[in-house]
């Protein structure tokens, strides 16, 4: 926990050197990172004669060439990181005492805090605890930052819920300008118990959601375990900090490595940004995609190559600039090929552009039933829809 000192008569910050030293610190371990990634890079060609030496050397410079990308994401990370670490400042004095006094009225004891500066709007980190033996549910204190702030500020997803009698650190982060309903819908292959398919939606604190989607190669519960894995991994790839086109690079290095083991799932990641309002697809062979914004229908190709194939994958990517009330959709491929005598792409396109008013779980399930509709029930394929929508927060 980063401590402060505090002045006896205000207990309010009179100081912060701590934050000079962590960032100095971040910048030379990155700068230390960087440097590591330029000693892998091997941008000449093998230069050798028979056959097999050349491949090999080839598959060396190409795990090189992976290894310094992950190396110089690790040095973005750390460096954004000391970004806002250096950005640290605490509150005014007047704002101190103002909190201070209101949280007091909720049984909260203040005794440190600071504002964080984001590129996706502020965080404020509190030093808290209560008299009370029962404890205080954290949540408490978002009104009086309300109040003193201006602003409206949930509780972070890694702090914990209660505040106890031993002080502990408490992070709020400031509310975004969006929020995203989500909404899926799934069906299995016929004659089968397991849906090779796998899907998870994440919420950062950093004001983001992620929609994660995987098409296991096969049917069962051995493409269930492919896509799981996949699906697993990139999680935490995600959480860690790492962008969905550096996730998806590091994901699929696995994959080769794993060979057949994995087969070769696909992986739809399509990352909206709250605050700004905009998204980012990346795909490695997963099924066309969809903006939906009132009855215009927007298609995303599908990648190319699924995971494991080859080392060096380049994800396909795609920005998109979101309004309020644009949805996003995702879905295996499984759903295209329910509408294969209706032209594919083109059917869910059509049934998309005529949906009003729905949720995106109503979305979601309808156009399921229009798939199982299309393939008369015959389901050949494990099927999953996954949909999103951006509204303003209210």
């Amino acid at each position: 926990m980063m401590q402060f000192e505090f002045m006896e008569e205000k207990k309010k910050p009179s100081h912060f050197r701590m934050p000079d030293v962590c960032g100095g610190r971040l910048c030379g371990y990155a700068e230390s990172f960087r440097e590591l990634a330029k000693s892998f890079e091997r941008e000449e060609p093998p230069k050798v004669l028979d056959r097999r030496s050349f491949f090999e050397e080839e598959r060396l410079r190409e795990n090189c060439s992976v290894i310094a990308g992950h190396l110089n994401e690790l040095a973005d990370m750390m460096e954004q990181t000391a970004g806002e670490v250096a950005g640290l400042s605490p509150l005014e004095e007047k704002d101190w005492s103002r909190l201070s006094h209101l949280l007091k009225k909720k049984r909260l004891i203040l005794e440190g805090a600071c504002k964080v500066p984001t590129e996706r709007g502020g965080r404020i980190s509190l030093c808290l605890r209560t008299d009370l033996a029962t404890g205080v549910q954290a949540e408490e204190a978002r009104e009086p930052l309300r109040e003193v702030l201006g602003k409206q500020f949930s509780l972070s997803l890694n702090s914990p819920e209660w505040v106890g009698r031993e002080e502990g650190s408490f992070y709020y982060v400031e509310e975004p300008v969006y929020v995203a309903f989500t909404g899926f819908a799934r069906v299995v292959k016929s004659r089968e118990e397991v849906s090779g398919d796998n899907y998870s939606i994440l919420q950062s604190e950093r004001g983001t959601v992620t929609l994660l989607l995987s098409d296991g190669t096969g049917s069962g519960e051995g493409a269930s375990r492919g896509s799981g894995f996949v699906l697993d991994l990139t999680e935490k790839l995600l959480e860690t900090g790492y962008q969905p086109e550096t996730a998806l690079r590091m994901v699929n290095a696995t994959a080769v490595t794993k060979g057949e083991e994995l087969g070769h799932p696909t992986l739809d990641a399509c990352m909206l940004d709250l605050e700004r309002g905009d998204c980012v697809f990346c795909k490695a062979g997963g099924a066309v995609s969809f903006r939906k914004r009132g009855r215009d229908v927007e298609e995303i190709p599908g990648g190319q190559l699924p995971l494991g194939i080859f080392q060096d994958l380049e994800p396909q990517k795609r920005y998109l600039r979101l309004q309020e009330g644009d949805s996003i959709i995702l879905m295996t491929d499984g759903v295209l090929e329910a509408f294969r005598d209706k032209g594919y792409e083109e059917a869910p396109r059509k049934y998309l552009a005529e949906m009003d008013e729905l949720s995106p779980r109503e979305m979601a399930e309808k156009l399921m039933q229009l798939a199982i509709f299309a393939s008369e029930g015959n389901i050949r394929d494990d099927m999953t829809i996954l949909v999103a929508t951006l509204w303003k927060n209210p």
